[in-house]
């Protein structure tokens, strides 16, 4: 998950305080990953926080987690940054210390852990496929869910996909609740080793096929 999420961010927000104990830098900066997983950062050169990272100072860099937690929080040393190309930007890589994800129950990542691990192999799938799901098919997702046993749900949101399954928030009149699709012959490496009944839904174009209402269908 923490690979996942540093991997797919392209922004991050970003805290800096140098050796000076001075008070911290926060801002939002622009994100890649190395092969490693570790923080590349994008900054301006002449910004505040390039000045403050060219001290290499503990940087605190924070992304979007999965829907289970609010952000992953990745600590490390930032080191001096290289010019990218002719956009008077530089990046700098964070040699990361530590990892956590924040929210309501805050959990650490293994570092080595973390270093071993992987991207989940449909992270670049994933968001455009929960979009179709959540404005395309919402009436076989409820469907669904009351055949898994939650005959009183009304509403499902698609909140996650990755090679286990699906990851739903699902409304009851009684609250709501997470629940986990797993898929059959999980975890998967593409969506071409999913069912073929299930993958039809997940990869159909049923909106491209639709006509576009405000153009003339025809003369």
């Amino acid at each position: 998950m923490a690979r996942t999420a540093v991997t797919r961010a392209r922004v991050a927000a970003v805290t800096c305080c140098d050796r000076e104990e001075r008070t911290p830098v926060m801002t939002k900066v622009g994100l890649r990953a190395n092969s490693a997983g570790e923080p590349i950062l994008l900054l301006a050169s002449e910004s505040a926080i390039a000045q403050r990272i060219a001290s290499r100072p503990l940087v605190t860099v924070s992304v979007a987690a999965a829907p289970s937690f609010a952000t992953l929080a990745l600590t490390g040393a930032a080191q001096p940054g290289w010019k990218v190309g002719k956009s008077g930007s530089i990046a700098c890589r964070v040699i990361l210390r530590s990892l956590q994800f924040t929210g309501p129950t805050p959990a650490p990542v293994s570092l080595a852990q973390y270093q071993a691990a992987e991207p989940d192999p449909l992270w670049r799938e994933a968001p455009l496929v929960l979009g179709h799901l959540e404005h395309e098919h919402m009436a076989e997702l409820v469907s669904c869910v009351q055949a898994h046993g939650i005959h009183q749900a009304q509403w499902v949101l698609p909140r996650g996909l990755d090679r286990f399954g699906l990851e739903l928030a699902v409304l009851t009149p009684d609250g709501a609740a997470t629940v986990r699709l797993s898929f059959p012959d999980g975890p998967v490496t593409s969506l071409d080793e999913i069912p073929a009944s299930l993958r039809a839904v997940l990869t159909c174009r049923c909106r491209a096929s639709r006509p576009d209402p405000g153009k003339n269908v025809g003369t």
